[in-house]
């Protein structure tokens, strides 16, 4: 696969970062900055930026590309050819979407190591179109930069431009507040000095503002009116006769125009007169507005220049040093307005050249150029961390196959899944071409290892019932016969066998013992033994017994000494209620004071919920878990279940049955002591 597939080449276009400050109308201000790297870092997400990509396709015609049109993916061509989806055109907005997630996925932007330089990569399977898409992307990145330095002074500058005509405003103000002082003041100015010719000023200035109002007034309205074409009201205000005799002509000719008959050729000529007549009014209307406006803007000089003198005045008497001080107090706040206006048109004039005088921070230092080898893809390196992969994902499953998931192959594995005191293995027996069941090995073979494995789980159980301290009676010295469950976590485990098994070494060592088919949905025991009783335990639990006592449904084994309770029938029902009974719990009592040894071939616990009613009852606990086959979660599982039931008193023994260990393993060093017989 990595052979057959095809090349990719990738071309690189390096951008310098010139993080100093930069004024063409002050070279002398270059200075760099304390965070030159974190300025450089940032330059790398904008040449990223969707306004970036937006302007390569843009300007670098990817739309026209035939390899950035978008194409329909596989299922929904096999949607369309089903008829199962209508296909339709894509609008504008999704070709052009889909192009720039194309391109996104084609370049990267890097910086290489704590330099101030930008790599912009680009992909492609032709070597010119990397090339071409590396440098597309560089040139729109410079672009959008320098663009977003114009549009930033700009910004900057009708910010200030906003600032001056509130500090204009201040200027006026902090001037009209001096001049209120002294007109507020100028009886008790003029009283204290003694200058009367003050009085005489202040009262030019009220008169010439009376006027100038009047006069606005008179401007402001005709302005309105002129505007709006109110010829009367419009006369009216400027009371000339020139207007006055052109408005009584346009009257006289807009009755005569009302008067004729639309659309003859009278009315038409009526109606460009009046339109000419309208026009000389119009303009000399205008005129004499303009003549107006020309009076008010003099008699505005004539009031400055009476304000200014008698502010000249006034600081020239000899005033007191309260109305001295309130005075200079004014008119340096005037002076600092003032300056503050000069430096704001200061700084809107260098803003004004800085916006077209701005050059970008970054620049292209190398093109990017086709490449002649391709970036993708390299065989041997591929090959290699393919086969690292693989090793690690191989080593990987096998552990987590072997110590969570998988089946059980060591005793130590087993020990340390169940946390029991000592797991023990049982070999894999064949079975004789006469014999019902394997436990038969323990009579017929009393020596091989499988039989001496049998009897090291007998020594087990005892040790585990003596450390429990169970088989004895409060109050008596009599020692009471042990209850031993044999249980799995799932069927086909191979416990009724070593149930069986263990039995048979118990009889062999001369205790009496009962082995009870507690599995009544599933007996088994009369099959290993080859008999067929007519009732079993499950009639007896149900009381559907035939008159028959326990003494008669209880079946002797070859070996002497063993009894067994088997089942006779499989139950349909559930049988969680006759195990918990009292029936069942009467006859374990009676069991323990007539026999030495109880075992219970339980029901796996995985799968139903008498192994969990059987454990209550129980000494010690066999649990078989078939080599290589139970899963370990369902083994954790099994061994939580009973433990919450039984307690830390009752010992669990894991035994593992194997079933592919080979003769050699058992009777290499060993065949002195067993026998395959």
């Amino acid at each position: 696969v990595i052979l057959s597939l095809k090349p990719e080449y990738t071309a690189a276009a390096l951008v310098l970062v010139d993080t100093r400050q930069k004024n063409l109308l002050d070279p002398t201000a270059e200075a760099y900055s304390n965070s030159d790297s974190a300025r450089v870092d940032s330059e790398v997400e904008l040449a990223k930026a969707e306004t970036v990509l937006l302007r390569a396709v843009r300007d670098g015609k990817l739309l026209e590309n035939p390899d950035f049109l978008p194409q329909p993916g596989l299922v929904s061509q096999v949607l369309a050819l089903l008829r199962l989806r209508n296909s339709r055109e894509m609008t504008g907005a999704e070709a052009l979407e889909s192009t720039m997630s194309t391109l996104r996925g084609l370049v990267t932007v890097q910086r290489r190591g704590l330099t101030f330089l930008i790599a912009v990569q680009a992909r492609s399977g032709d070597p010119a179109t990397a090339a071409d898409l590396a440098n597309a992307v560089t040139n729109a990145y410079i672009s959008e930069q320098l663009e977003a330095k114009i549009d930033s002074t700009l910004a900057y500058r009708d910010t200030i431009q906003a600032r001056v005509t509130t500090a204009l405003a201040a200027v006026a103000s902090s001037e009209d507040a001096v001049d209120q002082f002294i007109g507020s003041n100028i009886d008790a100015i003029a009283l204290e000095t003694g200058r009367s010719d003050l009085l005489d000023t202040s009262r030019a200035i009220a008169e010439g503002a009376e006027q100038r109002a009047a006069l606005a007034s008179v401007v402001g309205d005709a302005d309105v009116q002129l505007r709006n074409k109110d010829w009367d009201a419009l006369v009216a205000s400027l009371e000339i006769d020139a207007l006055s005799a052109l408005e009584a002509d346009r009257r006289a000719k807009e009755i005569e125009a009302e008067a004729a008959v639309p659309g003859t050729p009278a009315e038409i000529d009526l109606r460009a007169e009046l339109a000419a007549i309208e026009d000389q009014l119009s303009e000399a209307a205008a005129t004499a507005v303009s003549g107006l406006k020309s009076d008010l803007a003099a008699a505005q000089a004539k009031s400055t220049d009476l304000e200014t003198s008698l502010r000249t005045s006034v600081l020239t008497s000899n005033l007191s040093s309260s109305t001295l001080t309130r005075i200079y107090e004014l008119q340096q706040t005037a002076d600092i307005a003032r300056n503050q206006y000069g430096t704001l048109l200061t700084r809107l004039s260098e803003l004004d050249q800085q916006a077209f005088l701005q050059v970008a921070d970054s620049r292209i230092v190398s093109e990017a150029l086709p490449p002649g080898t391709p970036s993708f893809p390299r065989p041997s390196l591929l090959l290699s961390l393919a086969g690292l992969v693989a090793l690690a994902l191989g080593v990987g499953l096998a552990f987590l196959y072997e110590n969570f998931i998988g089946g059980v192959t060591s005793t130590d594995q087993l020990q340390a899944i169940t946390r029991a005191r000592r797991a023990l293995v049982v070999p894999r027996q064949k079975e004789g071409k006469s014999s019902f069941s394997r436990a038969d090995t323990i009579v017929t073979a009393p020596l091989s290892f499988f039989s001496e494995s049998v009897r090291k789980v007998r020594a087990a159980v005892e040790q585990a019932i003596v450390r429990s301290g169970r088989n004895h009676k409060d109050g008596e010295a009599r020692r009471q016969a042990g209850v031993i469950l044999v249980t799995s976590a799932a069927p086909n485990e191979g416990k009724t066998t070593l149930a069986l098994s263990v039995a048979r070494a118990y009889a062999q060592a001369g205790s009496r013992v009962l082995l009870i088919d507690c599995d009544l949905r599933r007996p088994s025991v009369h099959r290993q033994i080859g008999q067929e009783p007519d009732k079993g335990i499950m009639d007896y639990l149900t009381g559907d017994v035939g008159g028959k006592t326990l003494k008669d449904i209880v079946v002797e084994d070859q070996v002497k000494g063993l009894e067994l309770l088997v089942g006779a029938r499989r139950s349909d029902t559930a049988t969680d209620q006759l195990l918990a009974g009292p029936a069942f719990e009467t006859l374990i009592s009676a069991s323990r004071r007539v026999f030495d040894v109880v075992i219970l071939d339980a029901p796996p616990v995985g799968p139903v919920i008498d192994g969990v009613y059987l454990a209550r009852l129980a000494d010690a606990i066999i649990f078989v878990v078939r080599w290589a086959s139970t899963p370990q979660p369902e083994i954790r599982a099994a061994i939580t279940a009973l433990a919450d039931v039984t307690g830390a008193d009752v010992e669990i023994i894991p035994v593992l049955n194997s079933s592919v260990i080979s003769g050699r393993q058992y009777y290499g060093k060993y065949a002195s002591y067993y026998s395959e017989a």
